[in-house]
């Protein structure tokens, strides 16, 4: 930073967020995953532009100014020229970049008109729907500056006197990744998922859209605008918003964070009173973080009528964000019989009800060595188990009740031989009881989706010559990660859109908009888990690193929160998309233990369970 430009005031707070040294209360706080608060905010309180600063000088107090804490950017506008000013759009986007050091400039000081360049490798760019995307390669940014200073006529130093003035710049705002978690904060805003199938009219949960908003420049309002705008483009084909239709936000009220009034536009909450409970539920989730926090009531005033959501109705309601994630029950299979198993912190596991608990396992399904191959899921709500058998060629599911004495036909069978990387990998439920498993059959590589007994092959859109090596889907049914099998044996981390259609009758449902999430450059991947709606945690490692555990945003920002180191040999990561829940790893070692990770400032890794292999929540 210019040493001239900018004075710097550090917060610093152990294990909480830090909030802004003044103005109005803030009710929407950084989110608890990939995008939270470190504990260190610096408030920059931008200078303006001074007779004889040299050009360099000049554009790094431009820099400086540009992510202080205004919301017009009015500081940063008196660096540049009157033209210059006037075509600059720094709301319209945003890149980040690993640095924004100065390169060598063309031309001197001497001279009418100088350009310096900042070349740094690109991390990410904001959008003007405030998403983040991933990026990549180098950036290349040039800046033209002229001396705006008028002849000297008293014989001084015309150095002294001079006004370098920026008269072209790159579009939008250009900031290194420190600054931009600095001014910005990740916040998730909600929508409402589509019909599962067309016309079934099942029941919608939120989503979350995640976006970055200037962290101490009208949060709530940003954010209530955010949300009327509507979803990314990445995410609007699976989810609807209630402000569809022309509904426009006219002002905000934020003054207490108890209590948040927004007025609306272009509906009429007389007549359309569930659109605009709607709304009401979409702001106080996205204001509130879904649904914690201080806010206690949200009410929206049409010009006719008006709606509120409150923190009770957040308790209760069957559409909150990971709804259909199912309980915090853990599961795992006993490494010498193959049963499943609950698992508790007591290090007792008690066998499940029905076929899969039993201590004879049935036909396929004992273990062939010293502990069991086969993958197995858990049905949202418990009710029910897939399982892969032994040779995995074949899925069978079984009820969790004692009536289960059988283990029926199976429900998806693999052409495959038996194998590393062959047969049936990965089952998983989302909400809605749908089975997803992947058939790693290498002559004919497919995902599958098995509802009510109807097996769909779902095709998954820009994968090129990789193969799904494994997947895990998200409770309400709209993003699936994906593992991929790279040519080397490695394998990469990828999100994909879930889109469906057709009718009750003739579904239709296919993967799209692959994007990688690791902002951090994981060469190989063992293993990803939902740790809350919109965070993944990744088992994974660096290039000449050791595996770790990464929470990663599912819009490919970063990881904000420092990597865990794993147990020696882990294979297997489960959450429960709640961090109330303890993640839960297995590792190599003749006692089959599964680990438990416990702690919040600096979590630790402790034995579980003894005797058991596979570890995994419902879903």
């Amino acid at each position: 930073m210019g040493t001239l430009s900018v004075s710097l005031t550090v917060l610093l707070a152990a294990g909480c967020a830090t909030m802004p040294d003044s103005g109005p209360p803030e009710t929407v706080h950084p989110t608890q995953g990939a995008g939270a608060d470190q504990g260190v905010q610096v408030r920059v309180i931008p200078m303006p532009p001074r007779d004889g600063l040299s050009p360099r000088e000049v554009l790094q107090n431009f820099l400086d100014a540009s992510i202080a804490d205004e919301a017009d950017y009015r500081t940063a506008k008196q660096y540049l020229t009157p033209d210059a000013a006037a075509q600059w759009r720094p709301e319209e986007s945003t890149v980040v970049l690993a640095n924004t050091a100065l390169q060598a400039p063309a031309g001197d000081d001497t001279a009418a008109q100088v350009q310096l360049t900042i070349s740094s490798a690109k991390l990410g760019l904001l959008d003007e729907r405030h998403t983040y995307h991933s990026a990549t390669g180098t950036y290349g940014g040039l800046f033209t500056l002229v001396n705006v200073a008028k002849d000297a006529k008293d014989g001084k130093d015309p150095k002294d006197r001079a006004q370098w003035r920026i008269a072209a710049l790159p579009a939008g705002l250009v900031m290194d990744k420190t600054s931009f978690q600095n001014a910005y904060q990740q916040v998730a805003k909600y929508y409402f998922t589509r019909d599962q199938q067309a016309g079934t009219g099942e029941q919608p949960v939120l989503v979350p859209d995640p976006v970055y908003l200037r962290r101490r420049i009208d949060p709530a309002g940003a954010a209530v605008r955010a949300v009327a705008q509507g979803p990314s483009d990445w995410l609007a084909p699976a989810v609807r918003s209630a402000f569809e239709g022309g509904v426009t936000v006219t002002a905000v009220s934020s003054d207490d964070p108890r209590l948040i009034k927004v007025q609306v536009d272009g509906v009429d909450c007389v007549t359309s009173d569930r659109q605009c409970h709607q709304m009401a539920a979409q702001l106080y989730y996205t204001l509130s973080q879904g649904g914690s926090g201080s806010l206690e009531r949200l009410q929206l005033v049409a010009k006719r009528g008006s709606a509120e959501f409150t923190a009770t109705q957040a308790k209760a309601a069957a559409f909150a964000p990971g709804q259909l994630a199912g309980s915090g029950q853990a599961y795992a299979r006993k490494a010498k019989t193959g049963q499943l198993v609950q698992i508790g912190q007591d290090n007792n596991p008690v066998a499940v009800a029905g076929v899969l608990g039993a201590a004879t396992p049935a036909p396929g399904l004992a273990p062939v060595g010293d502990q069991p191959q086969g993958a197995f899921a858990v049905r949202r709500g418990g009710s029910q188990a897939a399982v892969v058998s032994e040779d995995g060629r074949s899925l069978y599911v079984a009820a969790l009740d004692d009536g289960a004495k059988q283990l029926g036909p199976p429900v998806a069978t693999s052409r495959a031989g038996q194998g590393p990387g062959l047969g049936l990998a990965s089952p998983s439920w989302d909400g809605y009881g749908g089975l997803w498993v992947v058939d790693r059959d290498p002559l004919a590589p497919r995902v599958l989706l098995i509802t009510d007994g109807a097996k769909t092959t779902v095709p998954v859109e820009g994968l090129g010559s990789l193969p799904v090596d494994s997947l895990r889907v998200s409770s309400d049914g709209t993003r699936v990660a994906l593992l991929l099998r790279n040519s080397d044996g490695t394998r990469s981390l990828r999100l994909g859109l879930v889109v469906r259609g057709g009718s009750a009758q003739a579904p239709t449902v296919s993967i799209v908009k692959l994007r990688p999430v690791a902002a951090v450059e994981l060469s190989d991947v063992t293993s990803v888990s939902w740790a809350d709606p919109d965070t993944l945690l990744v088992l994974g490692k660096e290039s000449d690193s050791v595996p770790q555990l990464h929470y990663l945003s599912t819009d490919g920002s970063s990881g904000l929160e420092t990597a865990v180191q794993a147990v020696d040999g882990m294979t297997v990561v489960a959450a429960s998309e709640s961090r109330l829940d303890p993640v839960l790893g297995d590792a190599k070692g003749d006692d089959h233990a599964v680990y438990g990770l416990s702690g919040s400032m600096q979590p630790q890794w402790r034995a579980y369970s003894k005797g058991v292999t596979q570890p995994g929540y419902q879903g």
